[in-house]
């Protein structure tokens, strides 16, 4: 009886014990994801939810995972609509694209600047650090991989009324061609997601941007300045070297491009590119100049809502008629003449 009377409590220790720990709650980042999961599901945006389980446990999703929880995170997520029949699988490289560090009612954490107008409707601009690095940054040393490594997105906002308030607001993404417009959007946590109408792609290189219609008086490309960079071997260059900026030329501006020798047509292509820096049109009111491959000096404008380029001591500009095309290795303008320089 005494042994049993020391043994029977002990069971029902053990037993309590058991039961107590079949109902111990998950972990944070469990219930994280757990509720962040039920979020989407709730909001019918199943084939998001069903691609973030899918890699929530593995070696690539762990950067997508832990770039939601890095605190106010702005989220880029796709309606169920936007996906084909046999295309409902999303890289976990887009998905860290969509992921924008930051609120967008805070104008995010961006690294660079936004362009605002304001009137009867305020527009802003915004070059938008994501949580995607550039794979042309990744070869650097690590002194070279820090925020401006990082991949951009464009988002642009439209505000009626004077007020910045949810239902006042278009808010478009762009991308190289055509754009996804927020239709909706929810919290959870820390994230801000907006339900977007399209898939959002990760940027191409030069060579295959300049081959798409960036803008309507060029519906077939910018054939002459690929070929020509091409033929000096500076398309390479500009889709692998990291940080690029690059100054594009419509057909139309190069009627003489062929009279150039190689020596010269390269002399005149270094002019339009900046190797090393990413330089975005909301950042034309911060950084005035900059550097071209060539040596010569790059100066930039921002007047009546237009934006400038200029070369060396040149009092003359060429116009940017499309800003902002981003490339897997850094930016892209479109201008309306070549530069002129000294």
């Amino acid at each position: 009886m005494k042994f049993l009377a020391q043994v029977v409590p002990a069971l029902f220790a053990v037993s309590s014990f058991v039961h107590a720990s079949a109902v111990i709650p998950r972990s944070g980042g469990d219930d994280f994801l757990h509720g962040f999961f039920d979020a989407l599901y709730k909001n019918n945006l199943t084939i998001l939810a069903d691609n973030y389980k899918r890699i929530a446990e593995t070696k690539e999703g762990k950067p997508v995972i832990e770039a939601l929880k890095n605190g106010p995170t702005t989220l880029l997520a796709p309606k169920d609509c936007a996906f084909g029949k046999d295309n409902t699988k999303i890289d976990p490289n887009v998905l860290l694209f969509n992921t924008l560090p930051g609120s967008i009612d805070e104008n995010f954490k961006s690294d660079h600047s936004t362009i605002t107008r304001r009137g009867a409707v305020t527009q802003s601009r915004s070059a938008v650090r994501t949580s995607f690095r550039r794979p042309s940054s990744i070869t650097n040393s690590k002194k070279r991989q820090n925020a401006g490594s990082f991949q951009s997105n464009m988002v642009n906002q439209l505000t009626g009324g004077g007020r910045k308030r949810w239902n006042d607001r278009t808010i478009l993404i762009e991308q190289a061609v055509g754009h996804a417009e927020v239709v909706d959007r929810f919290t959870y946590k820390d994230l801000i997601i907006l339900i977007i109408d399209d898939l959002i792609s990760l940027p191409g290189s030069t060579s295959e941007l300049l081959c798409k219609p960036l803008i309507e008086d060029a519906p077939n490309g910018f054939g002459k300045f690929g070929e020509a960079l091409k033929k000096t071997g500076i398309a390479d260059m500009a889709d692998t070297k990291d940080a690029i900026t690059i100054f594009a030329l419509p057909d139309e501006s190069l009627d003489n491009i062929d009279k150039l020798s190689k020596d010269d047509l390269t002399c005149l292509l270094e002019n339009h590119f900046i190797v090393g820096q990413t330089v975005y049109t909301p950042e034309f009111l911060s950084v005035h100049k900059a550097t071209a491959n060539s040596g010569k000096e790059l100066k930039f404008f921002y007047q009546n809502d237009i934006h400038y380029v200029s070369c060396g001591k040149s009092k003359s500009k060429s116009v940017v008629v499309r800003g902002d095309v981003i490339t897997s290795t850094g930016v892209m303008h479109v201008i309306d003449r070549p530069l002129k320089c000294d």
